[in-house]
């Protein structure tokens, strides 16, 4: 559920970071720390960083932190990003997702941001944590993952002008079928690279705001603000209670509520109906919900046992019926092999009767064509025959004269 942060919060968070009771230390690498501690009730672990920026001041790692234009230049593994809106000038709602490795399906968060700036020589502090939002419902194709807490602690460095000391913590749950011990093993690898890509990004920020078209930070000016405002409403737990059993069909899931067993009885269907659910509204608890129970004028038990007779009578002779059916279906293909196989004989016999007849067909024809082939080379040879004869008797003639 949303909450406002205050300065409660912001003291907690510090107590956290600057606290090592109870935490393991597990790599420690140039100006580097990473710690982890295991939390009670769950399987995952929280993480903590301890780091030097020795070149960037605490300044700009806060703008590089809170820029959302920027945050697409520098986070390889940002898939998408959006400002859902404000709660007020130091907490907004927005909309986060990333990309994993494969074969993992990517993440998405919706996360509330709590800031606080203390002052130059003071200290900054950005805080974030997942919450509910009506209009941005789990994704298909993305894991809602969940994140308890996400804070960094800037501190600007007492020995050095321009640099500063960040101090980072988080406790995610990324859903799925991820293995916590996987998740425990990588999480303490992937902090230091999530520092130094943060640092790199530090050093080119002051530069590339200057190619924007303009040089806006809401974060830091409250006048600069252009994201709509949202209530707090918006970002709240609903949870649907049905007030009767089974639950209306199409409602949203319900949470269980614990009551105690009662013996299983079968009433007339003319005595149940269906009672509207009631919405509550809680911070990730069932609230116990006292309602009256449906009024129904109870059946004497002579109806009953008269409708269980009933019941029995018809449950028997759907059950005779039914025999009833099968028997028919058995009797039906028995009777119908016979009459297939004498319409089958009768269809093959009158296949193989076509067929003699065109092949009967066919050699009449192959021997009227051979006949008339025959007839056509004698006409010829006749012809021929008779012209070689004019001719014979020309050339004669002509030499008598």
């Amino acid at each position: 559920m949303a909450r406002i942060a205050d300065d409660s919060d912001f003291e907690a968070l510090k107590r956290l970071v600057d606290n090592h009771d109870g935490w393991t230390l597990e790599l420690s690498k140039s100006d580097t720390e990473v710690y982890t501690r295991p939390v009670p009730g769950c399987n995952f672990n929280m993480v903590k960083i301890h780091t030097e920026f020795a070149d960037v001041t605490a300044d700009i790692v806060f703008d590089v932190l809170h820029d959302p234009d920027y945050r697409k230049v520098w986070d390889s593994h940002m898939l998408a990003s959006e400002e859902i809106g404000i709660l007020n000038v130091n907490n907004d709602v927005g909309y986060y997702a990333m990309s994993c490795p494969p074969p993992l399906k990517p993440r998405d968060f919706v996360l509330q941001r709590s800031w606080l700036d203390t002052g130059p020589q003071g200290e900054q502090m950005l805080l974030s944590r997942s919450v509910p939002h009506k209009n941005y419902p789990p994704k298909k194709g993305y894991v809602r993952a969940m994140s308890y807490i996400t804070g960094f602690v800037l501190r600007t460095n007492e020995n050095s002008k321009t640099g500063c000391i960040l101090k980072y913590v988080a406790h995610c749950d990324p859903q799925g079928t991820l293995p916590p011990w996987l998740v425990n093993k990588v999480t303490h690898t992937l902090g230091p690279r999530m520092v130094k890509d943060l640092k790199k990004a530090a050093l080119g920020y002051a530069s590339w705001k200057q190619t924007q078209p303009h040089l806006r930070k809401p974060w830091r000016f409250p006048e600069e603000i252009r994201c709509p405002r949202i209530s707090i409403e918006d970002c709240l737990d609903t949870v649907t209670v049905p007030l009767a059993l089974p639950p209306a069909t199409g409602s949203l899931k319900s949470v269980p509520q614990q009551q105690q067993p009662q013996p299983q009885q079968q009433q007339p269907a003319t005595t149940q109906r269906k009672l509207p659910q009631l919405k509550t509204q809680t911070n990730g608890r069932v609230l116990p919900i006292l309602h009256k129970k449906a009024q129904s004028t109870p059946a004497s038990p002579v109806v009953e046992e008269a409708k269980f007779l009933k019941r029995e009578e018809l449950k028997e002779k759907a059950l005779d019926d039914k025999r009833k059916d099968e028997k028919k279906k058995l009797k039906d293909p028995k009777e119908a092999k016979p009459k297939e196989s004498k319409e089958s004989i009768k269809s093959t016999k009158e296949l193989e009767k076509e067929a003699k007849a065109a092949a009967k067909e066919s050699k009449k024809l192959s021997k009227a064509a051979a006949k008339e082939a025959a007839a056509a080379e004698t006409a010829l040879a006749k012809k021929e025959k008779k012209e070689k004869g004019l001719t014979k008797r020309r050339s004669l003639l002509n030499l008598k004269f």
